[in-house]
């Protein structure tokens, strides 16, 4: 007799199809049908676990972002300084990168979705004011510290979030002539040098 699966795993199990499914096929082209047969479970079980395939990919992506802001915190505060704390971010995206480019590539399309689903653009509205929010934290700390010059903390953070997101776009999107992680590098710094405070 065929051991039942707990909920947790099964969910992770339609999670990996979905997300091999999209990838493969882009999301309007995935069908509930696709993700079943993929996780070798009947649609049925997927509807057990979800009302449609928009609220399974909606929770697909706020596990995976929710996992990467987690591992992201923890990361951060293994370090005092605010300015090692960005490049730690950095350094993480570094390793989110290289081994999850499957998950980047999947989150890049369904932010994409929210130009057209305005439930789509509300739950990645969470998303941005989230990282951005993390951002500012950081930059905050460090004008407090003497670190960074008195900037407008929001403002940069939103910077921030522009020239990542921005640089994720262009790397999937154009023939690439830039190595990745080195050019993530120097976006950060050159943010960096421009509100760190001279001594």
């Amino acid at each position: 007799m065929t051991q039942k699966k707990a909920p947790e795993i099964r969910k992770e199990e339609i999670f990996e199809a979905a997300l091999r499914c999209c990838n493969e096929k882009g999301y309007f082209n995935t069908s509930i049908e696709d993700i079943a047969q993929r996780a070798e479970i009947s649609k049925g079980g997927i509807y057990h676990h979800f009302k449609s395939k928009k609220d399974l990919f909606i929770e697909l992506f706020h596990t995976v972002a929710d996992r990467y802001f987690e591992s992201l915190r923890k990361e951060v505060h293994l370090t005092k300084d605010p300015t090692e704390q960005l490049h730690e971010m950095v350094r993480k995206s570094e390793e989110v990168f290289h081994k999850h480019y499957d998950i980047l590539k999947f989150c890049l399309e369904f932010i994409t979705l929210g130009t057209r689903d305005p439930e789509i653009r509300e739950e990645v509205t969470k998303f941005y004011k989230t990282r951005v929010a993390l951002f500012a934290q950081k930059l905050d700390e460090g004008v407090i510290a003497g670190i960074y010059k008195k900037i407008p903390v929001t403002g940069v953070a939103r910077t921030l979030y522009f020239l990542s997101m921005g640089f994720f776009l262009t790397f999937f999107t154009v023939a690439v002539d830039f190595e990745p992680i080195q050019q993530h590098t120097i976006n950060l710094q050159t943010i960096i040098n421009g509100i760190r405070r001279e001594r």
